[in-house]
């Protein structure tokens, strides 16, 4: 079964449970939804008994992860160009 996620949040909440607990462990809680709880990662970590962390503390999504390198490598080549400049 797979978890349902929605928007980046849930990408970044899933990721968490992922690193906390393994993705087996976190594969496996699905299954152990009762009644009609959706594969959520709020529900997913309900059922292993994990506190979600606040938004600020949840690891990067691969996409924030995509536009940070993104911008170092922006950065870099910046200063290298200054660099360059004053030479």
């Amino acid at each position: 079964m797979e978890p349902i996620l929605t928007n980046e949040r849930a990408e970044r909440e899933w990721k968490y449970l992922c690193e906390r607990v393994g993705e087996q462990r976190a594969r496996a809680a699905i299954g152990q939804l009762k009644g009609r709880q959706r594969a959520y990662p709020l529900n997913i970590a309900r059922v292993l008994k994990v506190q979600l962390p606040e938004e600020a503390m949840l690891p990067r999504s691969d996409a924030q992860q995509q536009a940070r390198r993104h911008g170092q490598d922006a950065a870099a080549r910046g200063i290298a160009e200054m660099k360059r400049r004053l030479r």
